[in-house]
């Protein structure tokens, strides 16, 4: 039996961390012995996990911030493995991250596994790459746009023998950016389980016969959830009979509060907040809207398609792979005008509507099958 070793920041309600769980959950246990290291929080998600995954929290929180003030709250708490840290991290700066040779030792002790796999860029997948000791290392490329420095990252990724995208306009990005990564690269899109999110979506949230329109994401701001207020805005004024949820938290909250008040949109447009699992209210809505400009892959976008829910989405690297604008949904360019635009059009066209209604289906390259396999295949080093 391979002994696996996956590393991430938590579980909490997230892309990443669903994408996480997904794999988690399809594993074959008759196969893998696997721990997962979480560096900041257990998280919602984590009542999902089998009892057979390893759950080896470290809270790293007081590593954080300024030297001086982490090592006060370090020695504070009598957090003496934070302690050690901080100073690892400090010699990082002046040393690069082969400075953390010695961080896995603090963290889980002197393990050896058969394969360890950063899922996050940065300390997870630095982890992996210059601490961790195992036969293979993978990372995992989750973004829809290239954020992170150029020679670090692609010093980490010479550590690895495989770095995993989720979309193949994720690799093309990747190679562009790090030409030399080319050989590398393995596109294993995040996995969609129909069943289970069927089996989640059952009971509808909303009362009342009016038009639900529901978003879904975190409230950040590349994903652009202020373009919403001038749609919500337009159908008020056509006197739609409407509500529109947004589903997730995050940092644009204050300020998605405060169009809302000041466009008079607070009978129309609600802020659910994070949610588990935001099923019921995807499959019982009559539209779904991503107003997002970046994506890797759009994962909350191929479950409401799978929930049976008409999308309007703004264009960005991993819808346009899958959505065939006016078939299977519609692609609005990136501004709040192109937005209004598309989400009036399906609204005021019934054939549209039905038709890209009766086209939302499971895509099967996105089983949890055939993604497993392929994931399996990087893991045993066939690829």
């Amino acid at each position: 039996m391979k002994r696996i070793l996956f590393i991430n920041g938590h579980l909490n309600t997230g892309g990443v961390e669903r994408s996480l769980v997904d794999i988690l959950r399809h594993m074959d246990y008759t196969k893998y012995a696997v721990d997962l290291l979480l560096l900041e929080d257990i998280g919602d998600y984590a009542s999902e996990l089998p009892s057979e995954v390893n759950v080896l929290f470290r809270d790293i929180h007081h590593t954080y911030g300024s030297f001086a003030s982490s090592i006060r709250r370090c020695i504070a708490a009598h957090d003496w493995m934070c302690l050690r840290l901080r100073f690892l991290f400090l010699l990082r700066k002046f040393f690069g991250a082969c400075a953390l040779k010695r961080a896995a030792t603090i963290l889980i002790g002197k393990h050896h596994y058969d394969c360890v796999i950063g899922f996050r860029p940065g300390i997870c997948s630095d982890l992996a790459a210059y601490s961790v000791l195992a036969d293979r290392k993978i990372t995992w490329w989750h973004h829809g746009e290239f954020n992170v420095d150029r020679a670090a990252y692609g010093d980490m990724c010479s550590k690895m023998n495989a770095v995993a995208v989720v979309s193949q306009s994720c690799k093309a990005m990747l190679q562009e950016k790090i030409p030399e990564l080319e050989s590398k690269l393995v596109c294993i899109p995040n996995m969609l389980d129909a069943a289970a999110i069927g089996q989640k979506a059952e009971n509808s949230p909303y009362t009342g016969d009016m038009l639900h329109i529901v978003s879904v994401g975190r409230l950040a701001p590349e994903k652009h959830f202020e373009n919403i207020i001038p749609v919500a805005k337009t159908l008020r004024d056509m006197s739609t009979d409407f509500v529109w949820h947004i589903v997730g938290e995050g940092p644009e909250r204050s300020q998605l509060e405060t169009l809302i008040a000041e466009n008079d949109l607070k009978d129309h447009v609600i802020l659910d907040g994070s949610k588990t699992n935001p099923y019921p209210y995807m499959k019982y809505a009559d539209l779904f809207v991503h107003p997002s400009y970046v994506e890797s892959q759009g994962l909350t976008v191929l479950e409401a398609m799978v929930l049976g829910v008409p999308c309007v989405v703004t264009k960005s690297l991993g819808p346009c792979e899958f959505i065939e604008d006016g078939a299977n949904g519609l692609l609005t360019e990136q501004s709040p005008e192109s937005l209004v635009e598309e989400v009036l059009a399906i609204l005021n066209d019934k054939k549209l509507y039905q038709h890209i209604e009766e086209n939302t289906k499971r895509p099967e390259q996105f089983s949890p099958e055939r993604v497993m396999k392929q994931i399996e295949t990087m893991i045993d080093g066939e690829r």
